[in-house]
C-alpha cells in the first residue's frame, strides 16, 4: 500500500501544500484534480522522490516506480528501440515488442522520434514507461494537447497497460470526464495551500460508457458546482 502524509511544503516562504493524507491498495487508480497551480504537480514530485523538501512522510510498498509527463521527453538522435533500451533493465526486447504490439506500433523500432506524429510520441512515452513493469506510476496530464480521437484510444491502450501489470496510478489532471473513465476513486483539492475537500469513489469501473461518465460528471456538478475551482 502506499501512504502518503505531506504535512506542509512551502516555496519561499509560500505554502504550497497542507495536511495532505492519502493511502492508496495495490494496483488502484488515482486521480487528483484541483485548480491550476495549487500544487498538484509537486505533489507528484515529492511521491515520486523528485523533490524532497517537504514536511512530511511517504511510504511507497516498491522502488519500481515509472513517470510519465506532459511530453514524451524522447530523446531526438536515438531510433525508438534505442530510446526504450536505454531505459531498460533487463534490455529485453521481446517485451519492448510486446508493449509496442498493445499500443499499435510494433513496426517503429528504426524509426527517429523526429519522424512520429504527437500522438505516437506519446504512444511511446507509455511503453516506456512500463518496460521495467513498474509497480507504481506517477501521471503528470499526459493526455493534454492531444486530440479527442487519439487521446481516447491512448487511455484504453494505457488501462490495458495498467491491468497486465496491476500498476498502481496516481493521475493528475484537469478533466473530470477523464479521470472518471480511468480511476477508481478522485480526490478535489483545493488552491493553495492545497488540501483535500473531497473524496469521490468512481462508480463507473473504468467503462469507456460516454452516457455514463456524463451522468456521473454532470450529478457530481450539480451537487458541487464549484469543485473544479476547489471550493464546495
Amino acid at each position: 500500500m502506499v501512504k502518503i502524509e505531506i504535512k506542509e511544503k512551502k516555496f519561499n516562504e509560500i505554502k504550497i501544500l497542507e495536511n495532505i493524507n492519502i493511502s492508496l491498495y495495490d494496483g488502484e487508480f488515482l486521480s487528483i484534480i484541483g485548480p491550476s497551480g495549487c500544487g498538484k504537480t509537486t505533489l507528484l514530485n515529492i511521491v515520486s522522490s523528485l523533490d524532497k523538501d517537504f514536511v512530511g512522510n511517504i511510504n511507497l510498498f516498491s522502488s519500481n516506480i515509472g513517470f510519465v509527463f506532459q511530453d514524451s521527453r524522447l530523446l531526438p538522435w536515438l531510433n525508438i528501440k534505442e530510446n526504450l533500451l536505454l531505459i531498460s533493465k533487463d534490455k529485453n526486447l521481446e517485451t519492448i515488442n510486446e508493449l509496442l504490439k498493445i499500443v499499435g506500433l510494433e513496426d517503429i523500432l528504426e524509426t527517429y522520434p523526429k519522424n512520429l506524429s504527437g500522438g505516437m510520441a506519446r504512444r511511446i512515452s507509455f511503453v516506456r514507461a512500463f518496460v521495467n513493469k513498474p509497480k507504481i506510476l506517477f501521471l503528470d496530464e499526459p493526455f493534454i494537447s492531444l486530440d479527442y480521437p487519439t487521446a481516447t484510444s491512448l487511455k484504453k491502450d494505457f488501462l490495458t497497460l495498467c491491468k497486465k501489470f496491476n500498476t498502481t496510478v496516481i493521475l493528475v489532471t484537469h478533466d473530470l470526464s477523464e479521470a472518471i473513465f480511468l480511476s477508481n476513486r478522485i480526490l478535489f483539492f483545493s488552491k493553495n495551500p492545497a488540501t483535500c475537500i473531497f473524496e469521490y469513489e468512481n462508480k463507473n469501473n473504468q467503462e469507456f460508457n460516454l452516457k455514463k461518465i456524463d451522468e456521473l460528471k454532470n450529478e457530481l456538478l450539480e451537487l458541487y458546482p464549484h469543485i473544479l475551482e476547489g471550493f464546495l
